[in-house]
């Protein structure tokens, strides 16, 4: 019995593993072709998480922007080894660059020496360069069909936020093209980020949500609803927002040495769904002390599935880790730098021969 092309979509959609599809792609011409579709490879990465080799950091040593050293954390040293990921053929080595912000596989990258944008050449844009870099720069999806879009050295945009006279603007640069401006909501407010995850941006304005998707460059909002648990003070401190493994998107808040978690539902609506106790999760890592929880917990790192913490009372440095998924807590590094950068394999993999035969 022949299946019909939406069937067999519906089908090849749901192969989890990237050896069973290029395997399903090797059965035959019509396959092959359906998994190359450009509409197919967006579905599907909508459906399946890329696998992650680990994670890029800027490691600080000082409080000084240039003084990074760019780190590369395998998701599972065993079997990923880091020196194949090694950033120090970059010109004046790893430690001159400074991480801006990752998608897939790739990186944006500035000298860690330099707090101003160079100029552009383009005479449209005049004017945007000599702006403060961090977390105003996002790589994103370029436009291109080729391969549903997906980020490629041939085939990326960089958006550029910035402020003038009181309000948002922004520029894109395209590859094989020039920066030009981008029409924004000049009321969004991007200058508080806390947030990264499944390849979209946060930021929060009062009780204003604002997203950042990384695959349109488009900007979306949304209000925070008035969560009795939540006060004004928690909005501006302490407060941050990822992705489970459930796909679904968390409000994470510590205040008054409790850590907590709220998710929302498909209707859109806020619920509390976890809480910890963060003097009594920390109870038993080494140099623990009851006295390290008398004041507010500082974030240090968001990253993927965890958060770094570390105590305002304690005299000494006493990081540890909260694993989001667990809400369990392990002792910790500090200088990581306030985000991690996933490096994802690519996902699905292109596909190229015999499409047309």
């Amino acid at each position: 019995m022949d299946v019909s092309g939406d069937a067999l979509g519906l089908v090849l959609e749901r192969v989890d593993s990237h050896v069973s599809l290029i395997r399903a792609a090797a059965v035959c011409r019509r396959w092959r072709r359906a998994i190359a579709d450009a509409a197919f490879l967006r579905r599907y990465r909508s459906l399946h998480a890329p696998p992650v080799a680990g994670y890029f950091c800027n490691e600080q040593h000082s409080l000084r922007l240039c003084d990074t050293r760019l780190t590369f954390v395998p998701s599972s040293p065993s079997i990923v080894d880091a020196r194949h990921f090694s950033l120090d053929f970059l010109p004046d080595g790893a430690g001159s660059w400074t991480i801006l912000d990752s998608r897939g596989s790739f990186l944006l990258l500035c000298e860690a020496s330099s707090v101003e944008f160079p100029d552009k050449e383009d005479p449209s844009t005049a004017g945007l360069g000599r702006r403060l870099l961090p977390r105003k720069h996002f790589l994103l999806d370029g436009e291109s069909s080729e391969a549903g879009g997906r980020i490629s050295m041939y085939n990326f945009r960089v958006l550029f936020v910035f402020f003038r006279g009181g309000v948002t603007q922004a520029a894109m640069y395209a590859m094989g093209s020039s920066w030009s401006k981008k029409n924004i909501d000049p009321r969004l407010n991007v200058s508080v980020p806390v947030g990264h995850s499944a390849g979209c941006w946060y930021f929060v304005e009062g009780r204003a949500l604002t997203t950042l998707d990384g695959s349109t460059g488009d900007f979306s909002s949304s209000e925070l609803p008035p969560l009795r648990d939540l006060d004004s003070d928690t909005w501006t401190r302490n407060f941050f927002i990822t992705s489970g493994r459930d796909g679904k998107l968390h409000i994470f808040t510590v205040y008054d040495n409790t850590m907590k978690m709220f998710t929302r539902l498909e209707g859109g609506e806020w619920v509390l769904e976890k809480m910890i106790a963060l003097l009594e999760a920390t109870r038993g890592l080494p140099g623990y002390k009851p006295s390290f929880f008398s004041g507010h917990q500082f974030i240090l790192t968001i990253g993927a599935g965890f958060v770094i913490l570390m105590p305002q009372a304690a005299r000494e440095l006493w990081p540890f880790s909260i694993n989001l998924e667990t809400m369990g807590a392990a002792p910790a590094e500090v200088g990581m730098g306030v985000l991690v950068f996933e490096c994802e394999l690519p996902w699905p993999p292109a596909l190229h021969a015999c499409l047309d035969r």
